[in-house]
């Protein structure tokens, strides 16, 4: 499971990665449409039986208890149980 400070930053990095900027040079902020602290605590909770899909300027963007991050339906993170296989 990903940390819940993390998580935001992982949303952002995402969403610039998509962009193809830096994420200090998106035209947006992540807490103008979604609630942050929210993702935090759910990301805080003992359980990754979670998801959560919202809409920021051009794309909707999908987070789940594993970390996963999709934007427009397309991974862009995979999830830390994905990440950690792999290593193995």
């Amino acid at each position: 499971m990903t940390e819940p400070d993390d998580i935001t930053l992982e949303l952002v990095g995402a969403l610039a990665t998509v962009e193809g900027v830096e994420p200090h040079e998106l035209d947006y902020s992540l807490h103008d449409y979604v609630a942050t602290d929210a993702i935090r605590a759910m990301a805080e909770t003992d359980t990754d039986d979670w998801e959560l899909t919202f809409d920021v300027p051009d794309h909707t963007v999908t987070v789940d208890g594993t970390g996963e991050i999709r934007i427009d339906g397309v991974t862009v993170r995979e999830s830390d149980a994905v990440q950690s296989d792999e290593i193995r």
